[in-house]
C-alpha cells in the first residue's frame, strides 16, 4: 500500500527497511543498485589516497623539527575537534566550519588561517561523508517522484556553487566587513530557519509528491551561488542555504542532506586552492584534524538515521544557533 507514492509507515531515514522488494531505483536520478562495487572501490580509494596525502604532510611535518610525540601530544585535541565537527556537519548538512571556524580563531590562527585549515579539513571530512549518504542512498533509498531528480540537483547546485566560490575569491578575496558579524549572524539566521520550519512542519514531514518543478530551479541555481560565495569567505555556507531551500521546497531530510554534504564536499576541494597558492593552510592541524573528519564524516550518516528527521533538524537548529551566540560573546 502506498501514500503519496511511498510504502505506509516509512520515515524520513528508515528507508531501506520500507524497499525490500521494490526494484525502483532506475526511475530515479539515485545511484542504481546495480553498481555496489564501483561505489565501493571509489570510497575505498579515496580513504588511501586521503591516508596517503596525510602521512606524506605529517612526515614532513615530523622531520622538520621536534620529536613526533611533542607534536602528537600538542595537538591531539584537533584530533577530537575534527570527529566532533564533521559529525556535526555530516549528520545536518552544514558545513565544517561551522565548528572549525571560531574554535580556530579562539585557539589563535588568523581569519583566513581558520578558513584556509578549515576547507582543508572539509575536503577529507566532507568527502568522506558525502560516500557514505551516496552509499545509503544506493543501498535503499525509498525512490518516488521527488527522488528522480537527484543527480540534477546535485549538479545544479554543485556548479552554481563553484560559480559563487571563484566570482567571490577572485572578486572579493579579502571583504571589507568583519568576518566574525559576518558569520555570526549568518548562523543564527540558519538556525533560527531551520529551527521554525521544524517546528511548523510537524511531528514527521513525509515531503512532497512530486519532482522539482520548473520555477522552483533558478532558486536552486541561486541558492547554490550565493551559498558558494558565502563558503569563499566563510567556509560554510552553501549546504546549509541548500539543505534550508529543499526543506522549504518540503524535500525529504535525507536528500536535503545528502546535497548539502555534497556539494559542500566539492566546494570545499574547488576552494582549497585558492589558499594553498597563499600558504595559509596550518598544516599540522590539518593532520590532526583530517583523520578525525574522516572518522566523523565516516559515522555521521548512521548519527543521522539514528536521531531521525525531526530531532536532527532541531538538534541541527540549537548547535549552530549556541555556536553562533558563544562566537558573538566571545
Amino acid at each position: 500500500m502506498l501514500l503519496q507514492g511511498r510504502p505506509v509507515g516509512c520515515e524520513d531515514f528508515h528507508l531501506r527497511e520500507c524497499t525490500s522488494g521494490m526494484n525502483l531505483t532506475r526511475m530515479s536520478g539515485l545511484p542504481s543498485k546495480s553498481e555496489p562495487d564501483r561505489l565501493w572501490w571509489i570510497r575505498l580509494g579515496f580513504y588511501l589516497v586521503a591516508a596517503v596525502i596525510l602521512i606524506t604532510l605529517g612526515t614532513g611535518g615530523f622531520t622538520s623539527g621536534g620529536s613526533p610525540f611533542g607534536k602528537v601530544a600538542g595537538h591531539w585535541h584537533f584530533f577530537l575537534i575534527g570527529i566532533l565537527a564533521a559529525t556535526v556537519a555530516n549528520s545536518t548538512g552544514a558545513g565544517g566550519g561551522i565548528i572549525f571556524l571560531p574554535v580556530f580563531t579562539l585557539l589563535g590562527l588568523s581569519v583566513t588561517e581558520s578558513l584556509a585549515t578549515s576547507l582543508a579539513i572539509q575536503c577529507f571530512g566532507m568527502t568522506a561523508g558525502g560516500l557514505s549518504w551516496l552509499r545509503h542512498l544506493k543501498k535503499g533509498a525509498i525512490v518516488d517522484a521527488q527522488s528522480k531528480g537527484f543527480r540534477l540537483i546535485l549538479l545544479v547546485g554543485a556548479s552554481t556553487s563553484l560559480v559563487g566560490l571563484r566570482i567571490a575569491q577572485e572578486l572579493f578575496p579579502n571583504p571589507d566587513w568583519n568576518i566574525e558579524w559576518f558569520f555570526s549572524l549568518f548562523s543564527l539566521v540558519v538556525g533560527f530557519a531551520i529551527f521554525v520550519r521544524t517546528l511548523n512542519g510537524g511531528e514527521v514531514n513525509r515531503g512532497r509528491d512530486d519532482v522539482i518543478r520548473l520555477g522552483e530551479w533558478g532558486g536552486l541555481a541561486l541558492s547554490g551561488l550565493i551559498g558558494g560565495a558565502i563558503t569563499a569567505w566563510l567556509s560554510i555556507g552553501v549546504g546549509e542555504v541548500l539543505a534550508i531551500y529543499l526543506l522549504a521546497l518540503r524535500f525529504r531530510v535525507n536528500l536535503a542532506v545528502a546535497v548539502a554534504v555534497c556539494v559542500t564536499s566539492i566546494t570545499a576541494i574547488a576552494g582549497v586552492p585558492f589558499y594553498i597558492g597563499k600558504s595559509a593552510i596550518v598544516l599540522e592541524v590539518l593532520v590532526f584534524a583530517a583523520p578525525g573528519a574522516l572518522i566523523g564524516g565516516t559515522l555521521a550518516r548512521r548519527l543521522a538515521i539514528y536521531l531521525g528527521a525531526r530531532r536532527l533538524k532541531l538538534g541541527m537548529a540549537g548547535w549552530i544557533i549556541l555556536t553562533a551566540i558563544v562566537y558573538l560573546i566571545v
